[in-house]
C-alpha cells in the first residue's frame, strides 16, 4: 500500500453537503463578527510595554480597546483565541466554498490582523525581547516591566493561573501555527516574517536552558511547540533549496528548537505499553507532544522511532480510553486503561482532544497508509467534530456528555473564549479536509460526503447523502484535451454490512467486508469514459445496518450506530440547565432521566436482544430516526451530529428480569 499520501490541498476540494456547507458559512459569519481590535488588544499592550510606553500611550495605540472577556482572552492564557482565529481565517480563504466576495472580507480580516501582528513585532526591534508578540493580560507591574514573566516563570516551575503562568508555549503554539497557516494557505508573506523572528526569540531564550530547565519547561502544557516549529523548519527549508530569499538563514536551528519540545521520557514511557501508563494524565497536554513526534518523522524519514511513538501512542488512546463517538476524556483527562463505562459523567470527551487525534490520524495515514487511521478519522469528523457545533448559532462545545441524560453547552460570541471555542473555528473552516488524498498517479476518496475535487486535468463530482441513501455517485469529468491519468482507490468503511459494489460501465466489482480498498485502474475508467461521452460515471453501494458497541467495563451498556452514524435518544429540553466548571466553563448540570437502565421485554437475555437488534431498533420509513421497542421505556433514536437542542442519550444499560 502507498506510504506517501498526501492530503489534498484545501482549494482543490469544495464540500456540497448542504448540512456541511452550513456549518462553515455559519461558523465564518461568527468569526467575522468578532472585533479584531479587541483580539489584538493584549498584543499591543505587550509590545507598548516592551517599546517603554506609558499606560495612556498603551491605551492609544491599543485603539481604545479591551481583552474580550471571560477569564480566558482578558486572563494569563489570553492571545490564544488569536492563533487559532488566524489559522481558521487561513482556511477560510483557501475553501473553494465561499463567493470571491466572501473570501476578500475573510482575506481582508486575516491581513488586518497580520499587519498588526508586525507592527506590534517591530515594537520590539532593539530590544531584549526583540520578536517576542504575546497577549496575555499583565496582571502587575512586575509583569508590565517584564512582559516576558510568564515564560521567566515556567522556566521557574510556577503555574498559578492567575498570578503567575497559564500555559504561554500552548499560546504560542497556537499563534506560530497560525502563522504558518496564513503563510501557507493564505501567501501572506508579512506572516512568515514574523513567523521567523519569533522563532529566533525562541532560538534565543532556549539558550539559556540547562537541562533542568528544558525538563521543567516540558512538565507545564505547551500544546505541539513541536509541532509547529518542526512544520516552520519544512517551511525555510523548502524556502531555502530553492534559493527563495524569504527563508530563514539557518533552518536547522529552528528543527533544533523543535527538538528541545519533544519529550522522549513520555514518549518512551507509553512506548512501553505499560498498563494504566496514562491514567490521570491531561489528555491534551499529552496527544499535541505526539502530533509533535510524529512531525519530527515528517520532517526527517530516518527518524522511525518516531512514527513509532505516535502510533504505539494512537493504538493506546483510540483502543483503551475512546468512546463510540470518536471522543476521549472525563475531566479532561485520561483514566485508567478501559475504564470508561465507570468514566460517563457531564464533562467527557473535550472537543480540543478530539480535534487532535483527528489531525493525528490523518497525518499517520498519510505516513502509512494503514486504512485503521481513517476508519478513526471519519467516525470521528461525522460523530465528534459534526456534533460539537450548535447548527443554528454555529456556536461549539468544550465537552460532550457521555452519561445519559444531559445535554450539549456551547460557547456565547464574545464570552466563552475557551480553549475549545478557538478549536471550533478551525474545525469548521476545513471541514473539505482529509475526504480525498492523493500520491503519485493515484487519487483516494477516503470518505463518502457530497463534495467536488478538481486539479488540472480532471473534475470529480460525488454526491450522496448516506443519511438518506447507500447510494453513492461519483462523476469524472476530463478537461478539454485531458485524460484520466490517476488510478482511483476507494475507501473501504469497516461499518458496510455485507459487500460494496462499484458499477462503472457494464462492470461491477465487489469488495467483502474484510477488503481495505477497491482499486480502479486509469485505463478502466478511460474505457468508461469512451463510452459515456468522456464523462465517468460510477455508482457505489454501501450496505447499511445497526451496529452495537458496548463498552469494555460496561458489557451490557450499549450505543448504536446505523452506518457511519451514531445514533441517540431524544430526550427532550425540559430538564436543560447549566452551570459553572473549572475555570468559567460552562457545562450541562441536571440529567433528563433517573436512570440509564432499560428493562428488556421481548428477549431472555440482553445477548439475544442485541443479536436481534434489528427487530427491536427500528428505522422510520423516509427517515433517519429509528424506534427502539421492546423495552421499559420506548425511545426514538437519531444521528447524534445534529442532535444540539435537547438532552440525549448515547449509551444505554439493559436488563432483564
Amino acid at each position: 500500500m502507498v506510504t506517501n499520501w498526501k492530503v489534498v490541498p484545501h482549494k482543490e476540494v469544495k464540500v456540497t453537503d448542504k448540512y456541511y456547507d452550513e456549518a462553515f458559512k455559519i461558523q465564518v459569519r461568527n468569526m467575522l463578527l468578532l472585533d479584531p481590535d479587541r483580539l489584538l488588544a493584549g498584543f499591543r499592550d505587550t509590545a507598548g510595554c516592551i517599546a517603554g510606553m506609558d499606560e495612556a500611550e498603551r491605551t492609544e495605540f491599543m485603539k481604545g480597546k479591551e481583552r474580550y472577556g471571560g477569564a480566558w482572552e482578558d486572563g494569563m492564557i489570553g492571545g490564544h483565541t488569536l492563533g487559532h482565529y488566524i489559522t481558521a481565517l487561513a482556511q477560510a480563504v483557501a475553501n473553494p466554498g465561499l463567493t470571491k466576495e466572501e473570501v476578500s472580507k475573510v482575506k481582508e480580516r486575516l491581513d488586518y490582523i497580520i499587519d498588526g501582528l508586525d507592527e506590534c513585532q517591530k515594537k520590539t526591534l532593539g530590544t531584549k525581547s526583540e520578536g517576542y508578540i504575546f497577549g496575555a493580560c499583565l496582571p502587575t507591574k512586575e509583569f508590565t516591566d517584564n512582559p516576558e514573566q510568564q515564560f521567566d516563570n515556567v522556566e521557574k516551575g510556577l503555574s498559578n493561573l492567575f498570578t503567575e503562568a497559564w500555559v504561554p508555549w500552548y499560546t504560542m503554539h497556537k499563534i506560530m501555527t497560525g502563522l504558518n497557516a496564513a503563510f501557507l494557505l493564505a501567501g501572506n508573506d508579512k506572516a512568515l516574517e514574523v513567523d521567523n523572528l519569533l522563532a529566533q526569540w525562541i532560538i534565543n531564550r532556549q539558550k539559556g536552558w540547562t537541562e533542568e530547565i528544558n525538563k521543567t519547561v516540558l512538565s507545564i502544557e505547551y500544546g505541539g511547540m513541536n509541532d509547529c516549529l518542526y512544520e516552520l523548519y519544512d517551511i525555510n527549508r523548502n524556502l531555502k533549496n530553492a534559493g527563495d530569499k524569504r527563508a530563514f538563514a539557518d533552518p536547522e536551528k529552528i528543527k533544533d528548537a523543535a527538538h528541545k519540545f519533544d519529550d522522549v521520557a513520555l514518549f518512551e514511557k507509553i512506548f512501553s505499553g505499560a498498563k494504566n501508563v496514562l491514567n490521570n494524565t491531561h489528555a491534551n497536554t499529552t496527544i499535541p507532544k505526539f502530533i509533535g513526534a510524529l512531525a519530527r518523522y515528517e520532517v526527517d524519514r530516518s527518524e522511525e522511532k518516531y512514527l513509532e511513538y505516535a502510533d504505539s501512542f494512537w493504538e493506546m488512546v483510540v483502543k483503551k480510553h475512546t468512546y463510540v463517538t470518536g471522543g476521549n476524556s472525563e475531566n479532561e483527562h485520561f483514566g485508567e486503561d478501559s475504564i470508561l463505562d465507570a468514566e460517563r459523567t457531564h464533562v467527557n470527551n473535550e472537543t480540543c482532544n478530539t480535534h487532535n487525534m483527528l489531525k493525528l490520524s490523518r497525518r499517520l495515514f498519510a505516513v502509512t497508509g494503514d486504512k485503521k487511521y481513517l476508519d478513526y478519522a471519519e467516525n470521528t469528523l461525522i460523530n465528534a467534530i459534526m456534533a460539537s457545533q450548535n447548527h443554528d448559532t454555529g456556536f461549539t462545545t468544550y465537552f460532550q456528555p457521555m452519561a445519559t441524560g444531559y445535554q450539549k453547552v456551547f460557547n456565547t460570541l464574545d464570552g466563552n473564549f475557551w480553549c475549545c471555542t478557538g478549536t471550533g473555528y478551525e474545525n469548521f473552516t476545513k471541514l473539505q479536509r482529509g475526504i480525498y488524498y492523493t500520491a503519485p498517479g493515484k487519487l483516494l476518496v477516503a470518505m463518502y460526503l457530497a463534495s467536488e475535487y478538481e486539479n488540472e486535468d480532471y473534475k470529480l463530482v460525488m454526491d450522496c447523502d448516506l443519511t438518506t441513501s447507500d447510494k453513492v455517485k461519483l462523476t469524472i469529468v476530463p478537461k478539454d484535451g485531458k485524460t484520466v491519468k490517476d488510478d482511483l482507490l476507494l475507501f473501504i468503511p469497516t461499518w458496510v454490512k455485507g459487500k460494496m459494489t462499484v458499477a462503472i460501465g457494464d462492470k461491477c466489482l465487489e469488495a467483502e467486508p474484510a477488503d481495505k480498498f477497491i482499486e480502479i485502474k486509469a485505463a478502466l475508467l478511460e474505457e468508461a469514459g469512451k463510452c459515456a461521452d468522456k464523462a465517468v460515471l460510477l455508482e457505489i453501494t454501501l450496505p447499511m445496518g445497526i451496529a452495537c458497541h458496548n463498552l469494555p467495563d460496561g458489557k451490557d451498556t450499549y450505543a448504536f450506530c446505523y452506518g457511519p452514524y451514531v445514533l441517540s435518544a431524544r430526550l427532550g429540553n425540559k430538564k436543560i440547565k447549566e452551570t459553572t466548571h473549572g475555570v468559567r466553563v460552562s457545562v450541562a448540570a441536571e440529567k433528563a432521566i433517573d436512570s440509564d437502565e432499560l428493562k428488556i421485554t421481548a428477549e431472555s437475555s440482553v445477548k439475544a436482544f442485541i443479536d436481534n437488534i434489528e427487530k427491536h431498533l427500528v428505522k422510520r420509513e423516509g427517515t433517519c430516526e429509528f424506534d427502539l421497542k421492546d423495552v421499559s421505556l420506548p425511545l426514538v433514536f437519531t444521528t447524534h451530529f445534529n442532535q444540539y437542542t435537547e438532552s440525549y442519550g448515547i449509551y444505554w444499560k439493559y436488563v432483564v428480569d
